[in-house]
């Protein structure tokens, strides 16, 4: 996948040059939260016109190539994926990514980068290793179905949008092997070298304000296959996230997004059982700058 998206970044280059209604910016971004993380991003997109139309629902056809790299104190990583628009409310991606990280105690706090997690004794188990012994690789296929309101009744004030998304995704540790339950940037610690599904669906309202945006957004992600145990993981159940968002427009390209996230965590990442109880998450701000 890695290979097709470089194929189509290299073919897209001479249309590029040629045509100067390609579109291309950089976003530069910061996330941070209440929980003990941080991250730096950085991401280069071009929107390259394709297969466009007269029509409203064609007018605006593209394909969008996003080049991308982050780190955080725990990991570090570099994505790509392509983004194409056959239709104003539908779009269909593919993406990769590659990455690693290290543990360390932070205060006292484990700082749980990258590991397996191991059965040391009958009633103790717990990460091991301090980490960068692997990468961590995942490939994804993704639709998503988008409906604004204003689009049936235009109007500045008529903005109420929904999001609903579908992706199937294959990850892989090459730490881990087997049946073996492996973590990545300080998450739950059950994730096995499987395929998993992803769902998020968002409906706001978006105005013509310093507060662009108002939502709700709820996210489940259910593991089900691991092809090298031949075994099925939807015993498991699913992880899931309730967010409430608000996006902020700032001058000179500057964007800020709040999250209020609730989640079904478990109880011990390990047991068998894979107990969860809701409770609250985090809080988290994106802020985003554009360099167009």
């Amino acid at each position: 996948m890695k290979k097709i998206i470089v194929i189509c970044f290299a073919l897209a280059l001479p249309v590029w040059a040629e045509d100067s209604s390609v579109e291309a910016h950089t976003d530069l971004s910061l996330r941070v939260s209440s929980l003990p993380e941080a991250q730096a991003a950085v991401a280069q997109s071009f929107v390259f016109p394709f297969l466009q139309g007269e029509g409203p629902l064609v007018s605006g056809n593209n394909i969008n190539l996003k080049l991308g790299a982050n780190a955080s104190p725990i990991s570090c990583n570099i994505l790509a994926d392509a983004v194409w628009t056959p239709i104003a409310f539908f779009t269909l991606s593919l993406g990769a990514r590659l990455g690693s990280g290290w543990n360390y105690p932070l205060f006292g706090v484990p700082m749980k980068g990258m590991g397996v997690y191991r059965k040391f004794s009958d009633k103790d188990e717990g990460v091991d290793g301090t980490g960068l012994d692997g990468v961590v690789w995942n490939t994804q296929a993704g639709a998503t179905i988008q409906f604004d309101l204003a689009a049936l009744f235009p109007g500045d004030w008529r903005h109420v949008v929904m999001k609903v998304y579908n992706e199937i995704s294959f990850q892989n540790y090459t730490g881990a092997r087997g049946h073996e339950s492996w973590y990545y940037e300080n998450d739950d610690g059950v994730n096995q070298n499987a395929f998993s599904y992803y769902f998020s669906a968002l409906l706001g309202y978006q105005m013509p304000l310093f507060i662009d945006l108002v939502g709700v957004m709820f996210e489940l992600k259910e593991p089900f296959y691991n092809p090298y145990t031949d075994g099925s993981l939807t015993d498991r159940g699913p992880e899931m996230t309730l967010s409430l968002a608000a996006d902020f427009k700032l001058p000179k390209n500057v964007a800020i997004m709040a999250l209020g996230q609730w989640k079904n965590e478990l109880l011990h990442p390990v047991e068998s059982d894979f107990s969860r109880r809701w409770d609250f998450f985090r809080v988290a701000l994106i802020a985003t700058y554009r360099i167009r």
